[in-house]
């Protein structure tokens, strides 16, 4: 019985990924079909960012004062009302050929949503998985992204954008529901000295499995006492890196410049702009887009199983050289106007997606967790989606801007660099994560 209810609360946690996939792929799905200038489509895809920035920074505030389920539960209707915000603007936009002050706001507060549940998602994830599943549990997130992604593509094939979001607004309200049965994370529990709750809570998703008592102890022991928690949590708005030991800030800004290096292989801007870059290969834009989101979907299950027996940083090598390579090969081609481009441009979709899936996609989110202790270990995640969502504010606001002004050939070389210099950086700095003895 516990067991069933452990994989509800699960099951429940990769459904509030999907939310987050949902907005992720909502932006290629609109910018074809409103026929925003440049800079519009621009600022549209960036506002996702700017939301999701301060959403994720809110978290941690949220978490501590409120708890995980009901930050998920207000996070998910911050994001239901930028649904049915953009849903409500279509008339105006449809009457001027451009955004509207609504139109942003809905972008704007479905990107905050956005922050603010991933950053939850991820905190609550781990402090309620056993040891032995960790790693796992957390691939469940990129599924639950992929899996939006890939539902809004398939949307976009039949519906206007206007019924998309919609119909995301709907999907995010029966999820909001459903939080409300989430039992909230014993450890929080007794980090706020609620020890009642703590011990119904872990016998609700673990029944006699694990003992109480033992991970009492264990949180006890590291110091995580309500006053603690407060103080470091006031101290993290004053420096973003105080509450993170000095012995520790190396892992930090490794994992910043993987969340870094994430955002720079050039995938954020083809999963944003999916449509658009279909077309820069003369391949039917929506079939295109959804095809390549069903490979990103597939691969990411696939590797839920492979990064508990593969080298976590050859992973990452290999992935940002595969990466590099085929960036550069679709540059080239993007330079020959007479050579039939289509099947080639899905094919290098399709392979690109697949090597991100199973590299560059999960494995600087596991590194972060796994390379800190569960006492800072909140911070750690809060800090690196923070430089996470800056990076591809940059990437997503300049990607368009970019191919209209300069060359798109120019674009995917300049990726290609990137990941090459990703490489590099993983090939001299990053350690395998298992022989520092973490998992």
């Amino acid at each position: 019985m516990a067991l069933s209810q452990f994989n509800f609360v699960l099951f429940l946690c990769t459904l509030s990924a999907f939310t987050c996939g949902l907005t992720f792929g909502f932006s290629s799905a609109t910018t074809l079909q409103i026929y925003f200038s440049t800079i519009w489509s621009a600022i549209f895809g960036s506002c996702l960012n700017i939301g999701g920035l301060i959403g994720c920074i809110c978290s941690l505030q949220l978490i501590t004062r409120y708890g995980h389920r009901r930050t998920l539960i207000w996070s998910h209707m911050l994001s239901f009302k930028g649904w049915i915000l953009l849903f409500f603007s279509s008339s105006a936009v449809y009457e001027r050929y451009a955004p509207t002050v609504s139109f942003f706001l809905g972008r704007l507060l479905t990107g905050f949503g956005c922050g603010l549940t991933s950053a939850t998602n991820l905190i609550y994830i781990y402090e309620i998985a056993p040891t032995s599943l960790k790693v796992v549990v957390g691939s469940l997130f990129q599924i639950g992204i992929t899996c939006g992604i890939v539902v809004v593509y398939a949307f976009a094939i039949y519906l206007n954008w206007d019924v998309i979001s919609l119909i995301c607004g709907l999907l995010v309200l029966c999820t909001t529901v459903l939080t409300f049965m989430l039992p909230e994370s014993p450890k929080w529990c007794i980090k706020t000295g609620n020890l009642e709750s703590a011990e119904a809570s872990h016998s609700w998703l673990y029944g006699n499995e694990l003992p109480f008592k033992q991970e009492e102890n264990d949180q006890l022991s590291n110091g995580n006492d309500s006053q603690s928690l407060s103080d470091g949590c006031k101290k993290s708005w004053i420096s973003p890196t105080s509450y993170v030991l000095n012995n520790q800030k190396s892992r930090l800004y490794m994992g910043f410049l993987l969340m870094t290096f994430q955002q720079l292989t050039g995938m954020s801007a083809i999963i944003y702009f999916a449509e658009s870059v279909c077309l820069f290969g003369g391949s039917v834009s929506y079939r295109c887009a959804f095809s390549t989101g069903l490979f990103f979907f597939f691969s990411s299950i696939v590797s839920t199983f492979l990064i508990r027996i593969i080298s976590w940083r050859k992973a990452l090598q290999i992935g940002a050289i595969i990466m590099a390579v085929l960036h550069l090969f679709y540059s080239l081609i993007l330079l020959q106007p007479d050579m039939p481009t289509s099947i080639l441009n899905e094919a290098y979709l399709a392979i690109c997606s697949v090597t991100f899936s199973l590299s560059w996609g999960p494995l600087p989110f596991l590194y972060i967790i796994e390379l800190f202790p569960s006492v800072n270990r909140n911070y750690a995640i809060v800090l690196s989606l923070a430089v996470n969502w800056i990076v591809g504010f940059f990437v997503t606001f300049l990607f368009e801007p970019f191919v209209s002004w300069i060359n798109v050939s120019s674009l995917f070389c300049i990726f290609s660099s990137f990941c090459l210099l990703a490489c590099f950086y993983v090939y001299r700095y990053v350690p395998e994560i298992k022989s520092m003895n973490l998992i």
